[in-house]
Formats: structure tokens, sequence, C-alpha cells
């Protein structure tokens, strides 16, 4: 691709007066080193700016047109930073959920996510974790350690029914898995619309019918000034007791609080949480410590060279973006996903 080609209207959104060249791109991210040099022959490898540091973006942020960004494990995003780039244009987020960008205007910037690229992983995280519940391996664990050989009764998932809270990509991946093992699916969605994997589908305003079904429930709901705080006591009491909660959204989806009382309740058979309204989890919480409870590090998106995964993506959008092609996975910030 010629260095600084001009292009034609831009997809998403983004105004097409506004200068329509990619002379330089950039990388910010723990791994933007070894990222770099696989996207060099998009604009020649002098017009690459690579910045592995958290508190590095300031230096290259205004040479940039497009940019493809990481978040530091445990380090604000530097929202600020990335959207006063001066020439910024293209943004492509390396995560599925945008809620560490915040609001940001699609008349200026093209924002792209990686909701596609994460489905696969996430939904085999939850499934190895239902079956770690379900089977109670922490239990045989427990034996094994201590030498001791004691049969019990598991609870089978054919013919449960899992409540998939949010049947976007990721969930809808989620519902594909589940069916596979013989469950029935119900979720929701905004628009409500069906879905072949889901066996019954809700409008947002369905929430506690779906709850009320469940054996298990997933959220896998995107972040958002509406779904902040949105499961809460009524909705985890609406969940038959002795069901299994797995969290692979965001923290802020869920009142942290409510969710200690129910599962110190016991009103949960089990739980496996991968995101938290504070990562890392302080030392001092008491999530840690329930033994109903599988805390994981938000780690079911970080499947093995995903990094490179998301620079391909990037690659490919850029791509797009100078030919007038439409991009994938255009953020709409009214939505807020």
């Amino acid at each position: 691709m010629p260095r600084g080609w001009a292009v034609g209207p831009i997809p998403g959104g983004a105004r097409s007066d506004l200068p329509r060249r990619v002379e330089s791109i950039g990388v910010y991210g723990p791994a933007a080193d070894r990222l770099a040099p696989i996207l060099s022959d998009l604009v020649g490898p002098g017009h690459v700016r690579a910045c592995s540091r958290w508190d590095g973006l300031d230096e290259h942020i205004d040479e940039v047109d497009a940019l493809v960004a990481f978040k530091f494990p445990g380090r604000r995003f530097p929202r600020e930073t990335i959207l006063r780039g001066a020439r910024l244009r293209f943004l492509q987020l390396a995560s599925a959920g945008v809620d560490h960008l915040g609001a940001f205007d699609p008349e200026r910037l093209t924002v792209s996510n990686a909701s596609g690229l994460h489905g696969e992983t996430m939904a085999e995280y939850v499934i190895a974790v239902l079956v770690h519940l379900r089977w109670n391996f922490a239990r045989l664990h427990a034996q094994q350690r201590e030498h001791r050989w004691q049969l019990f009764e598991v609870p089978t998932l054919a013919g449960c029914t899992m409540a998939v809270i949010g049947a976007g990509h990721v969930g809808t991946t989620i519902a594909a898995r589940a069916r596979a093992f013989g469950m029935r699916v119900v979720a929701t969605r905004r628009s409500g619309a069906p879905h072949p994997s889901v066996d019954e589908m809700f409008a947002p305003a369905g929430l506690h019918r779906a709850l009320s079904q469940a054996d298990v429930v997933v959220l896998s709901l995107p972040l958002t000034a509406e779904t902040r705080g949105s499961i809460a006591a009524p909705e985890l009491a609406a969940v038959p007791r002795g069901g299994v909660l797995i969290n692979v959204s965001r923290g802020g989806v869920v009142d942290e609080v409510a969710l200690l009382a129910a599962l110190k309740a016991g009103h949960f058979s089990g739980a496996a949480l991968d995101v938290f309204e504070r990562e890392p989890l302080p030392a001092e919480s008491e999530f840690w410590n329930l033994p109903n409870v599988l805390v994981t590090p938000h780690i079911s998106s970080e499947f093995q060279d995903w990094p490179l995964a998301v620079a391909k993506l990037f690659r490919r959008n850029v791509a797009a973006w100078v030919s007038g092609e439409p991009l994938s996975h255009v953020v709409n910030p009214a939505l807020g996903y």
C-alpha cells in the first residue's frame, strides 16, 4: 500500500471532509515493539510509532493518523491523550469492551473494537468453569490431596437452562457451545431479535423472565450507562436458588455488595468471576475467600498470541479505511459498543 494513499469517504460515521490519508500509524501497548514490524508495510518502516511504555504515548500521539491501542494491566487507559491526538482519525481498540475509552466524537474519530476476536475463547472459558463448578473439581482435588476415595453424584448439564444476559457476538457464541452440551438457552439482547443458537430471546425488559428460568446465568453485557449496576439484588434473587453465575462481562454491571450477600447466603451453588469493579482485585476483597467462588484474573479473553490477532485486525481495518470499504466492528458511541 503506497504511503499516504488518499481514500474515498470514510465509513463508520467519520466526516469525509477531514484529511483522508494514512502516513503514520501507532501501536500502543505492552507488546508494541513486537507488533510494529508486522505493520510497517502499511506505511513504511520509518512511519510506525511503537509505544511500549504506559506513560509514553504523549511523545508520538500527534504524529499518527491511525492507532491500535492495548490496555496495560492494572493501569489507567490514556483516553485523554488518545482523544487529543491532532491527526488521529482511526482508533482500533484491542478489547471487545469500550468503556475504558468513554465518550468520543464520531465526526472526528472512527473507532473499532475487537469483539469478533474473543468470542471463541470466552465461550471455552464459560464451559470450562461451568464444568469445574458443576462437577465440583475443588472437592475432587481436596479428596486427592487427602488420598480419600469417595463417590458423589454430579448434576449433568444436559437439560439445564442457561440464561445469557447480553447476546452479542460473545453471548451467542457461548449459547452455541451450551446447546452442544444439551442445554436450553434463553437470552437477552437490546433488539430482542431471535438468534438460531437461542431457544427464547428477550428484550432487556424481559430480563427477570430470563433469569427466573436459569440454572446457569452468564453475564456478557457491555458496560454502558444503561447496564452499569443492572444486575442488583432483585435480579440476583430472580435466579432460582442453587444456580451458577458466571461473569465475563465487566465488574461494573453487577452490584458487588448485593452479589457478595447472595453468595454468602448460599443463593448460588457456585460462581466464576473473571471481572470486577476494581482490577486487580484487592487482596482484602472477600471474593477471594468464598468457598463457592472461582476468582480468575480477567483471563477469559487472553488466548495465545491474541495481540498478534488484534494487530492483524488493525491491518485489515486500515486497508479497508484507505480503500473506502466497510470496517469491522465500528463502535457506535451512542450505544457504547
